[in-house]
Formats: C-alpha cells, structure tokens, sequence
C-alpha cells in the first residue's frame, strides 16, 4: 500500500491536486452562465476535460520552473501559515521524489485526455485551451525579467475558464461572458497571483525573482492585490444580477455573501497588514470563491427550475 500511495502522494502535489480540483469550478460556472440546462453529457465531460486540464497544467508549471525551485530547496527558508497548494508536498520533481519521466508521461497522458475531450466538445474549445496553456509557458519564462507576469496569468485563467462557456453553447451573451472573464482574471491577480508572490516574499528576493512585491515593495503589492479583489468582488456580484433568471434570488444573496467572506474582506485584511502569512490565508480563502459561487448556482438554478 505504502509503495502506491507514495508515488499518489507526489502526483497529486506536482499537479497541486486542491488547487486543480478547485478550479474545475471555473469552467463549470461559465458552462451554466452560457446554458442553465446544459445537456448532462456535455456538462460531465467538460467536468472531466477541466479536470484533466488542470491537473496537466499546474503540473506543467513545476516543470517549466524545475531549476529556480530546485535553487529554492537548495537553501530552503521557513514560512508561516499553511499552503493549500502545499498538500501533498512542495514542487516534488525538484525535491526528486519525481522522476522526470514520470512526471512528463504524467502531463502527456492528462493533456491527451484533455484535447481527445475538449476536441469533441467543439474546436473553440481546444483553441481555448491551446491559448491557454501557451499562457501558461509564456507566463514561466520572465520570472526574472518583469513583475508584471501576472497580468498573463489573469488572462491565462479567463480564458481557460472560458471554456466551459463554449462547451455547452455557440452562442456567446457578451455582458454575461464579459463580466465572467473579468471576474476571473482580476481574482487570479488580486487572489491568488499577488498574495502567492507576497507570501514568498523572501524566497523570491534571494532568488532574484521579479514579482510585484519584490521590486514595489509589500505595501504596494498589497495595495494593488487589493484593488484586483475589489474588482472581482464587484465583478462577480454584478454577473449574479445580471444572470439573475439563472442565479435567483438565493443565487445572488449567497453569491455577496460568498464574495463578502473570500475576496472583500481577506482583500482589506491584506491592505491592513501587508504580511507574508496574512497574505497566505488570502490565498487560501480566495481560492474558494468560485466554489463558493459554482454552490450558491446550483442551489439558484435548482429554486428556478
């Protein structure tokens, strides 16, 4: 049993198995945001595909940056507070609990899976999901060149969200997605990007990474992660008032609340104390919005219906 789970236990932490399975919520909004009543078919497999999807492309990042996270381990500096994207271990290929074979034969069988269905599903969606993970490279390469990488990593996220939208529907309701896209990137940015990065603060300076909190300093970080929560907050909000035949009343109050509780107020808690582990539990609370509102849906749709 030990000899399974232990190579389990470093796949799932490769592909940061919590934040992959989380963001399968994403997709799936945009699905019911493009069609209440998506056939069931359709729905499951951009479940799967999504789930594919991330898995390979969270996994893919741990490859592209294999050499400045094996500096990191080299001379490993603590941080406080828990990392949800820590279960299971962190960046197990340059630990070498991972072998390299392993690893690509990992995201090759995940991507097949993931194009095979996203190619069944429409060619919007497998030129989506192209986009997507070129983002994903494009974002990996200038960690040491820019701070300004995160505005990929927002579009990245809109539009392998995006996806799910096409999976369901040809037809494209401009506010609805719009609202939607925005929603995305500026919780990317401002939810996981920016708090990731200010919470490995120190590791990032020794290593001469450029991220926003290293060359503006952690107020400003702060500040601008804040603003980004604040958008999506009020994006967010507005998508559920305008979705509201799908969403309804229960739909809407459960998505302020839920926004109240993952994004506004983690978002000025950060601004108050711009610390490494208060940015940490940002990123953790913030990575359950969608969830939060993929829930509040469901139990909309299911009241409406």
């Amino acid at each position: 049993m030990t000899s399974v789970a232990a190579p389990a236990k470093a796949l799932f932490a490769f592909s940061r198995g919590t934040q992959a399975t989380l963001s399968v919520a994403q997709p799936l909004i945009a699905a019911l945001l493009a069609d209440d009543r998506p056939a069931a078919p359709r729905l499951a497999a951009a479940a799967l595909a999504a789930f594919a999807g991330f898995f390979a492309v969270f996994a893919l990042n741990d490859v592209l940056d294999i050499d400045m996270d094996r500096r990191r381990f080299a001379q490993p500096r603590p941080y406080e507070g828990t990392d949800l994207d820590s279960v299971g271990g962190r960046h197990p290929l340059a630990q070498g609990r991972l072998s390299r074979r392993a690893a690509l034969s990992w995201i090759g069988g995940l991507g097949l899976v993931a194009v095979v269905i996203t190619a069944l599903l429409g060619r919007v969606c497998v030129a989506l999901f192209a986009v997507a993970v070129l983002l994903q490279v494009l974002y990996c390469r200038p960690a040491t060149v820019t701070p300004y990488k995160f505005l990929v990593s927002g579009v990245m996220v809109a539009v392998g969200g995006s996806v799910g939208w096409f999976a369901v529907s040809t037809v494209v309701d401009p506010l609805r997605l719009g609202l939607f896209m925005v929603w995305m990137a500026a919780w990317e940015i401002g939810g996981r990007n920016i708090p990731n990065d200010l919470a490995d603060l120190d590791e990032d300076r020794h290593l001469g990474i450029r991220t926003l909190p290293v060359v503006l300093g952690p107020r400003a970080g702060a500040a601008v992660a804040c603003v980004f929560l604040l958008v999506a907050g009020a994006a967010s909000c507005a998508l559920a008032w305008v979705a509201l035949p799908s969403f309804g009343p229960p739909g809407l109050v459960g998505t302020v609340l839920v926004t109240a509780a993952t994004v506004v107020r983690p978002g000025l808690a950060l601004l108050r104390r711009a610390r490494p582990p208060v940015a940490l539990a940002v990123f953790n609370q913030a990575s359950f919005q969608p969830v939060g509102v993929l829930a509040v849906l469901a139990v909309g749709l299911a009241t409406t219906g």
